[in-house]
């Protein structure tokens, strides 16, 4: 039914049976016709309204691999209920208008505080939807008390390299025959037409396959992981989404004038010392200028060539080396770094402004350890560590200025209130530690002298003194860590070490045999995997590795370093997420405080909390 349809004793009905119901199907119906169930649906088409399934029994009318294309909602469940509620309002002046908006807004608080599960594909939009439709009539708390079930989420826990981009590829693993998924008409009266028939089939789809992938979550073990991490995680980032970030808009556009700037300066001294004009962004052209007009490949010793074509490379590492025999090699390096701090986190964050602020979009299913992502802008990629810019002066007799610029500092905090960050100290390095017993490493977190961790790892693992530990030292012990943790072979950390595959492979096999225990893991974990076809990490999360017995060398070694990656990274993931659940929960709980959990940065969460709050919520 559509509830505009309703008189005062049917709308007192439905409140009755909501108040009963054992789940609710749902999906938002956008302005183009579409819902969450298309995987076409515009994400910039505004939402309309919402189409619930009430199911009053929890019998399965449609089970999942019914086949059959005959099939009505109508006939699925005498029970059940299939309701409109329309959330977009043309205008609030008539009396009529508000009152359907009124009841609309007492379903949907019903539905959240029925303690019932919400089933919703992309769940965490329809509950950021909510947030910004009736931000007045309810508070952030109050969605995160109720108890959504998302099957992308669930299917994506069962195997984390499928994304399930959409409904239709869902379904598609539960039913045989294909299904349309049609756009509707929400204004043609009572919800009676093939449309909203069809789409009532598929809510009933939905809910048989969260049904049948609740069961095997159950049966892999999984199920805790979903229930205490993940769900709660849907309500985190539908509120993280709500939050705006605000940008000191007047300091943005002077860093983007600073560093246009500086890019043209370092464009002309690299057209002067190149003696031609040409493109620096171009590998092409640049690479036409360093090794065949002023070959400087030839003054060094082997360097590295891209994969597929076998060209010299114009790479970071390949510019590191080069550096010191002519002035242009340096000159492109800063460019980049320039370039990439102006294109990306200066004029990307202007782009993804609107009034002032910006939002990030949160992905909880786009990578494969469990770890979460962002977008619009990706939050997680705007560097904490500033860049110093030359900033020449055109006066005679005055001195060049150094401006430091630290994107970071272009967020503020709203009147009153102040950001806080905290953050994991080398956890995926504590993580390695913890899982492979290693002795030498537990003893230097244990150890609370230790400052600088990778420099007393370097004074380990070489046997010499801390003070006599040289930068290149605490380098490659770092690096050669991370080529572990981040499962890099010995031609990647060839590359950042800027040695050759030979002598990265010496240090790996030199450090390896410093720290036995690290070794006797990775070896362990691949050989559990080549057995199980699968690795766990410290909560339970499970990454499926089809290539790990494969007899194809490459494939097979590339499986080995993600099966070690996964359970040292997969493992940072949890703990990172355990504490957002945690923290989002105590502050939820709490009569006081309003601290807002606003982006997470991998190892460090970032909150906006009110100035007369911060002893009590640190």
């Amino acid at each position: 039914c559509d509830i505009r349809s309703l008189g005062y004793e049917e709308k007192r009905k439905l409140l009755a049976t909501i108040e009963k119901a054992v789940a609710f199907v749902t999906t938002m119906i956008f302005q183009d016709g579409s819902s969450q169930l298309n995987s076409e649906q515009v994400l910039t088409s505004s939402v309309k309204g919402v189409v619930v399934l009430v199911k009053n029994q929890t019998d399965y009318p449609c089970l999942p691999g019914y086949s059959s294309t005959d099939c009505t909602w109508d006939a699925a469940n005498e029970d059940d209920k299939l309701i409109y509620l329309k959330t977009e309002w043309s205008s609030l002046w008539e009396q009529e208008q508000q009152a359907h908006k009124k009841f609309t807004w007492q379903v949907l608080f019903q539905m959240l505080r029925c303690k019932v599960p919400i089933i919703c594909f992309n769940a965490k939009d329809f509950l950021r939807t909510l947030l910004q439709v009736y931000g007045n009539e309810i508070s952030w708390k109050q969605v995160a008390d109720s108890v959504v079930l998302d099957p992308r989420i669930a299917a994506w826990l069962i195997n984390p390299s499928d994304t399930v981009p959409s409904f239709e590829c869902l379904i598609q693993k539960y039913f045989e025959k294909p299904f349309s998924v049609e756009t509707v008409n929400t204004d043609t009266g009572p919800l009676r037409n093939t449309s909203y028939q069809n789409l009532g089939v598929n809510l009933e789809k939905l809910y048989n396959v969260m049904m049948d992938l609740a069961h095997d979550l159950q049966v892999q073990g999984l199920w805790k992981l979903f229930c205490t991490l993940e769900l709660p995680l849907i309500k985190i980032l539908a509120v993280m989404e709500t939050h705006k970030i605000h940008v000191n808009k007047q300091e943005l556009k002077k860093t983007s004038e600073i560093l246009g700037l500086r890019l043209k300066e370092l464009e002309q001294e690299a057209h002067q010392v190149a003696g031609e004009r040409f493109l620096l962004t171009s590998s092409h052209q640049l690479r036409e200028v360093l090794f065949e007009k002023l070959k400087l490949h030839t003054l060094c010793e082997k360097v590295h060539r891209t994969e597929i074509q076998q060209l010299v490379s114009t790479s970071e590492v390949v510019l590191n080396k080069l550096q010191d025999l002519h002035p242009l090699p340096k000159i492109i390096l800063e460019y980049r770094q320039v370039h990439k701090m102006k294109s990306t986190y200066v004029d990307g964050l202007r782009m993804c402004m609107r009034k002032g602020f910006i939002s990030s979009t949160w992905n909880q299913t786009g990578t494969a350890t469990g770890r979460l992502s962002a977008k619009h802008p990706n939050i997680q990629g705007i560097s904490k560590h500033p860049i110093r810019i030359t900033k020449k002066q055109y006066i005679k007799g005055k001195e060049e200025e150094i401006v430091t610029i630290s994107p970071r500092t272009l967020f503020v905090s709203k009147k009153g209130y102040t950001f806080l960050a905290a953050d994991f100290s080398h956890i995926e390095l504590r993580i390695l530690a913890d899982l492979s017993s290693e002795p030498e490493l537990l003893k230097l977190f244990q150890e609370p002298e230790t400052t600088d961790i990778f420099s007393s790892l370097a004074s380990q693992w070489k046997g010499i003194p801390s003070e006599q530990v040289k930068h290149a030292d605490r380098e490659q012990a770092k690096r050669i860590v991370y080529s572990v943790v981040y499962g890099a072979g010995k031609e990647r950390l060839a590359d950042c070490l800027g040695t050759t595959p030979l002598q990265a492979s010496q240090f790996i096999e030199s450090f390896m045999q410093k720290y036995k225990k690290i070794n006797e893991f990775t070896k362990k974990t691949i050989e559990q995997c080549r057995n199980k076809g699968y690795v766990v990490s410290i909560m339970g999360r499970k990454r499926p590795l089809a290539n790990i017995n494969a007899q194809d060398y490459k494939l097979r070694t590339q499986a080995e370093r993600q099966a070690v990656n996964f359970v040292v990274q997969g493992s940072a993931a949890d703990l990172c997420k355990m504490a957002m659940v945690e923290i989002f929960t105590s502050v939820v709980v709490s009569p006081n405080l309003t601290a807002r959990l606003i982006a997470q940065l991998h190892d460090e969460l970032l909150f906006e909390v009110e100035d007369s709050q911060i002893q009590e919520f640190s």
